[in-house]
């Protein structure tokens, strides 16, 4: 008797303890997650499902984590799985997600199951107008298809590289290959070095070869990039640094700011953090439209109807700006609407998941002559969008040229 009664009093008293340390690893992780250190965010919430607690909120934690690091095949089994099983414990932003990972995965008749519940429980919300109105929207994509013959980047490598921008005879492009960081310096929004900018074709120093950009890359992330039509001026988008520090909001997290260099003597000086960036919400993804007067960027400041929208900056003569001009609910969603680029002849190019399309991000366009921002707007289709993320799309109307990233399947990095 009195042997079992020890075993008793052993099991209660290991029980709590076991409590404590499961609550002590979740709020690691949701530190992290909050921190958008999605990588070990991810890795925590596993360890505490293989020790066999489970709940909705970790679930929405761990399906996110995946999601925003593009691993939709992850995120939809967890997104199933907190659909399936806490069937009242969600909001509708998660049927919208598991729909999107479904197209990821080829499962677009799943997809659009979870696409119409969705539709059903929101009011006022772009993408389920989108989607109501245009329900037989893989065939009007399929209309758009066909329209590019599309081959690797040359200067591809087993790392990343996106944000191409053409300069001169040749191109600006972000990577993170040799950036020359240890690892406690790698980015933990998904365990990757930090990205820099990058040179080829633009001058006799990077003929043929990728090579950095002076004076601009810090230890932190260049990368989305554009340079006025008379070469002078680059606009580039950086991680919130500031004499050697990184800068955090209030919520712990270091932002994105666009930065401006001029060209002085053939070296770009004069780097300034652009009055319209703030400490508290991000602004990146810098366009220039064709004359120069019109900045476009991607932001989630005040404002935004999504995780982030496009708006327009007017420069001004003397290098001041206006105030940023959100293009309204024609272009932005309840999404992500990012990395704009505007050609010669004034077709906006964007990336959007709010918009039906693929999977992931999708390259979208409209026409945006007069500033009108009211008009069309046509997916590109295949080859160019796939069911992963397509972005940073860029195209010369007069060589019918042009570059964008892609994480398909297929690639080396």
């Amino acid at each position: 008797m009195r042997k079992s009664i020890f075993i008793f009093i052993s099991l209660c008293l290991l029980l709590p303890a076991t409590g404590i340390a499961q609550d002590k690893l979740v709020t690691r992780g949701n530190v992290k997650y909050e921190e958008y250190s999605f990588s070990p965010a991810i890795d925590i919430y596993k360890r505490v499902i293989e020790k066999g607690f489970v709940s909705a909120e970790l679930l929405q934690k761990l399906g996110n984590a995946y999601y925003f690091n593009a691993n939709y095949v992850e995120a939809a089994k967890v997104y199933e799985r907190l659909i399936t099983e806490y069937e009242k414990e969600f909001g509708p932003e998660y049927l919208f997600r598991y729909s999107q990972s479904l197209k990821s995965l080829g499962d677009y008749e799943n997809a659009d199951l979870m696409m119409a519940r969705f539709t059903e429980v929101t009011s006022d919300d772009k993408r389920a107008a989108n989607f109501k109105t245009l329900r037989d929207y893989k065939s009007e994509i399929k209309k758009n298809s066909g329209r590019y013959n599309i081959a690797p980047f040359e200067y591809n490598t087993i790392y990343g590289e996106f944000a191409p921008a053409i300069y001169k005879q040749g191109l600006l492009f972000s990577s993170d290959r040799d950036t020359g960081n240890l690892a406690k310096y790698r980015h933990t929004w998904n365990s990757s070095d930090f990205l820099d900018l990058y040179k080829v074709n633009v001058d006799s120093l990077s003929r043929n070869q990728a090579v950095k950009i002076d004076n601009v890359n810090s230890r932190l992330h260049e990368s989305t990039s554009v340079v006025s039509s008379d070469g002078s001026t680059l606009y580039f988008t950086r991680n919130n640094y500031r004499d050697g520090k990184y800068i955090r909001d209030a919520s712990g997290i270091v932002r994105l700011k666009i930065f401006r260099a001029r060209l002085v003597d053939g070296q770009w000086s004069e780097l300034e953090d652009l009055a319209f960036n703030s400490d508290a919400y991000s602004v990146a993804h810098p366009a220039l439209s064709q004359d120069g007067k019109t900045l476009y960027v991607a932001s989630d400041m005040q404002g935004s109807l999504g995780q982030s929208d496009i708006f327009k900056i007017s420069v001004f003569d003397d290098g001041t700006f206006g105030q940023p001009e959100n293009l309204g609910r024609n272009i932005n969603t309840e999404a992500r609407e990012t990395f704009p680029f505007i050609t010669t002849k004034n077709i906006l190019y964007f990336s959007s998941d709010g918009h039906p399309g693929l999977g992931g991000l999708d390259i979208f366009a409209s026409s945006i002559q007069d500033q009108n921002y009211d008009r069309a707007i046509m997916n590109v289709g295949e080859p160019v969008n796939s069911k992963w993320d397509d972005f940073t799309f860029i195209f010369a109307e007069e060589s019918r040229k042009g570059y964008f990233a892609s994480n398909r399947q297929g690639g080396i990095g």
